[in-house]
């Protein structure tokens, strides 16, 4: 029932960035010198929206995300991960509709003892500092 509201009322994919599973046993990855390497997982279907408009200069848009639970249960289940909590916690941005958004919180609404949605609160990511020519190290 849920993924028919979340269908009606968006109908958008998610793309969960989380690190890749890669067992690296060099000394390079061991010290954290290799550059780290992510990969993308399809959610759908899912609502976005924004949650509030932005007042101040300087404080940055936040956005809800309805997420369907049988769409992050199949995700648990193919990461072999123990809980949708587990996924949450690796998730390092969310792309929706282009923007890469950073993740607050989350949780999940329950009906007859099973979640049937999770709700995440995202926010926008921090604008990176441009680099002046000419200036360096």
């Amino acid at each position: 029932m849920a993924d028919s509201l979340l269908r009606a009322t968006g109908g958008y994919t998610a793309l969960f960035r989380i690190p890749a599973a890669v067992g690296d046993s060099t000394d390079a990855a061991q010290l954290g010198l290799n550059i780290p390497t992510y990969q993308d997982l399809s959610v759908a279907p899912v609502t976005f929206r924004r949650t509030r408009p932005v007042v101040a200069e300087n404080q940055r848009t936040k956005y809800e995300l309805l997420v369907s639970a049988s769409a992050v249960a199949d995700q648990v289940t193919l990461l072999d991960l123990v809980s949708a909590d587990a996924l949450f916690s690796l998730v390092a941005s969310v792309n929706v509709s282009g923007m890469i958004l950073l993740v607050e919180e989350w949780a999940s609404s329950v009906s007859l003892g099973e979640p049937i949605m999770y709700r995440m609160l995202l926010r926008e990511a921090e604008p990176q500092p441009a680099l002046q020519e000419g200036k360096g190290a």
